[in-house]
């Protein structure tokens, strides 16, 4: 280290006793390594009563300029270029003379210290403080063990950042563990469901089997009754007073009325039949284990499908309309997995619309692709929500709301049938899913 002028410092120990508490206070401080190096600086300048004072990293024998740093100067952060650069190249000069030094001072022409702040595998931190005068050897001797008090204090704050990174990363890690495990053990809820209703269906067809049956037969019944009423009327007319009586017992027993009811009776049951058949069969195709085969279909049939199966989910403030703008509305893929896709992006849409709304299923094709926009007016996603709801395990929904089908899951199972998906939505305003498909041809030849 230089030789240094004598010159008198009249608050030699105080002023570094005071200096001591401060930085103290400042070491207590819950803040980031860029807001400490700030305080740094400000303590400095004040304690020196210095011209100004910066930090700058120390890269691979270089100081570095980044274009963020801040001088702190008369009771504010400005700096000068022209200033910087010459204070710096003094610190690389001085470094290269006293290389061992942690803290390097030049009391010539204008002086200046220099406070180097190491850390492992970090560059070290320059402080660099330009005074207005030189100091007394009383004051640098009091001073230069403080060095040692700024370097630790570096030193805890980039551990402390470096434990709340890894204590935040393990909580991300843990509680995306929790929420694998909670999908996982739906999942199996679901394997096991699927295997019970696919059961059930095949009993329940069994009697709908006979019944739908059975009601064909009473229909044949009700026609010949009619047949034979028409008969016996006919016959009384060739005989006295048997026409009268027939038709006091008409009248009485309301006989046209209840062989018209037993038609529409009879039809109407036939109907309900029907519709508990497709019920069944539809449940049956959901609920079937997808084997992971890619084949031609019909994506107008799976919307179908899928609009039947969440009819339930939607009450009478709810509108689902289908709208098919294409003649070849069809694709390679794997029926089922994308019945999942669209039931948890229809069930999203009903969340989404509590006080009810639209729900518009519009399918269309251009020269290569199957378009499907799935579009409701609820109450739509912000930014930050759009750029999040394709991740794994995020989710805006109450714990136990919803499929247990997320977003995620979905948008790999488009990639594995080579579609691209995009969002657009606003607060208020609704969300619309753009879903695109490779087409497929030879079904419509």
């Amino acid at each position: 280290m230089s030789s240094m002028p004598q010159v008198n410092d009249t608050r030699g120990n105080q002023s570094v006793h005071i200096l001591m508490q401060e930085l103290g206070s400042v070491l207590c401080l819950d803040c980031s390594l860029h807001t400490l190096l700030d305080k740094y600086i400000e303590l400095l300048v004040n304690h020196f009563e210095a011209r100004c004072g910066f930090y700058t990293p120390f890269w691979f024998e270089e100081l570095s300029l980044v274009s963020s740093l801040r001088v702190f100067k008369e009771e504010a952060w400005s700096g000068d270029d022209a200033e910087l650069d010459a204070l710096c190249e003094r610190a690389r000069k001085r470094y290269a003379a006293y290389p061992d030094d942690t803290f390097l001072y030049d009391a010539e022409d204008d002086p200046f210290l220099c406070l180097r702040l190491a850390d492992n595998g970090h560059p070290e931190m320059w402080l660099i403080i330009a005074l207005e005068k030189p100091m007394s050897n009383e004051a640098l001797n009091a001073f230069v063990p403080l060095v040692s008090w700024f370097h630790n204090g570096m030193v805890q704050c980039r551990r402390k950042t470096t434990l709340d990174s890894t204590q935040t990363r393990i909580d991300e890690m843990t509680r995306g563990m929790a929420e694998t495990m909670a999908q996982l053990v739906q999942a199996e809820k679901m394997s096991e469901l699927g295997k019970l209703t696919a059961g059930i269906a095949h009993e329940i067809n069994n009697p709908i089997g006979y019944i739908r049956s059975n009601l064909e037969t009473l229909v044949q019944y009700v026609e010949t009754f009619e047949e034979l009423f028409a008969e016996i009327a006919q016959w009384a007319k060739t005989k006295p007073g048997c026409s009268e009586m027939l038709q006091e017992l008409e009248a009485k027993y309301d006989l046209s009325f209840l062989l018209e009811d037993a038609h529409e009776i009879v039809a109407t049951n036939v109907s309900g039949i029907d519709r508990i058949r497709d019920i069944v069969s539809d449940l049956y195709a959901f609920s079937r284990k997808g084997e992971g085969k890619m084949m031609p279909l019909s994506l107008q049939d799976v919307i179908q499908r899928c609009v039947k199966l969440t009819k339930t989910r939607f009450d009478n403030h709810h509108q689902i309309q289908v709208n098919v703008h294409t003649d070849t509305p069809y694709c390679v893929g794997d029926a089922s997995q994308l019945e999942q896709v669209m039931i948890n992006m229809m069930i999203n849409a009903a969340h989404a619309m509590p006080a009810g709304g639209v729900l518009s299923l519009d399918l269309s094709s251009t020269e290569n692709r199957l378009i499907l926009k799935v579009k409701d007016t609820g109450v739509g996603m912000d930014k930050v929500t759009q750029q999040k709801i394709f991740s794994p395990f995020f989710t805006t929904k109450p714990t136990g709301v919803g499929t247990g089908l997320g977003l995620s899951i979905s948008h790999g199972i488009l990639q594995a049938h080579n579609a691209t998906v995009s969002v657009e939505s606003a607060i208020n305003e609704g969300t619309e899913f753009t879903l695109s498909f490779p087409l497929y041809r030879e079904l419509s030849d």
